[in-house]
């Protein structure tokens, strides 16, 4: 399925805009196109949320037809104007598979899921980006509309050497159905405490808040015409972890990447 919609994606890209013009900046902030492999620090999926690691592709490119690759985003520049951008996204959230603590919290498994609707992007300056995305999909079975508010600027420190900085703020409406919790005399500890389990009466539920506040530092050094190393650091505050986060009971969290990179 991931593979079928990039590709038709990608024709239609090729096929009906192939002279839309590159963007001012790329989505990390500089203009390189790179592929990369590296190492990420971030909250594990458990309740508590303990940092973890793992290794990450990292991917960054763009095509002269607009076409452009991030990670798990894929876009598409249709906008002729040097300052604005604007075209339809496609992204794909990872999922997390439920240990059997999470489970007999209550959480059950979180499927990864595709998501998609478009961004709009707006430059009061060369380096200076004001950007907004849209997402409609499911997140953890739940219906979700999903807007990502980032303002992110580019400095070039030294000839090899770049920074970009980014704060933003995410908000999401989601629709779910709530469970109550009923008492379960299997599952009461020694101590005498009881542990709660999902009632099978549903009702429907409809939220909308701002989720996050993030802020961003990327580095990209050049050591080589061909290679580069490419790291960043975001610190999260989540104002919101419901059953559909990956880090329950997280508040505050980092996440650390850095690896190296092939330089087209």
């Amino acid at each position: 399925m991931k593979s079928i919609s990039f590709l038709l994606l990608s024709g239609v890209a090729q096929l009906v805009f192939a002279q839309t013009p590159a963007a001012t900046m790329l989505p990390d902030g500089s203009s390189d196109n790179y592929v990369g492999l590296g190492v990420i620090s971030e909250p594990s999926c458990e309740l508590g949320g303990e940092q973890t690691t793992r290794v990450m592709p990292n991917v960054q490119m763009q095509w002269s037809n607009g076409l452009f690759l991030r990670n798990a985003n894929l876009g598409l520049h249709m906008s002729p104007f040097d300052r604005v951008e604007f075209g339809p996204l496609l992204a794909y959230q990872r999922g997390c598979s439920a240990s059997a603590a999470r489970k007999l919290a209550g959480y059950g498994d979180v499927d990864g899921s595709f998501q998609a609707g478009g961004f709009l992007n707006y430059y009061p300056l060369a380096r200076l980006r004001l950007s907004s995305k849209f997402l409609l999909g499911k997140v953890a079975d739940k219906q979700s509309n999903y807007i990502n508010l980032e303002a992110r600027s580019y400095h070039q420190l030294a000839l090899h050497h770049g920074i970009a900085l980014s704060a933003g703020l995410a908000w999401s409406r989601r629709s779910y159905d709530q469970s109550g919790v009923r008492f379960d005399p299997d599952l009461t500890t020694s101590s005498g405490n009881s542990l709660a389990t999902p009632m099978l009466s549903m009702q429907n539920q409809t939220d909308a808040n701002v989720r996050n506040a993030y802020l961003g530092l990327n580095w990209n050094w050049e050591f080589s015409p061909a290679w580069m190393l490419t790291s960043y650091v975001t610190t999260t505050h989540q104002f919101d972890s419901g059953k559909d986060s990956l880090w329950l009971g997280k508040r505050n969290y980092v996440t650390v990447y850095s690896g190296l990179a092939y330089r087209y």
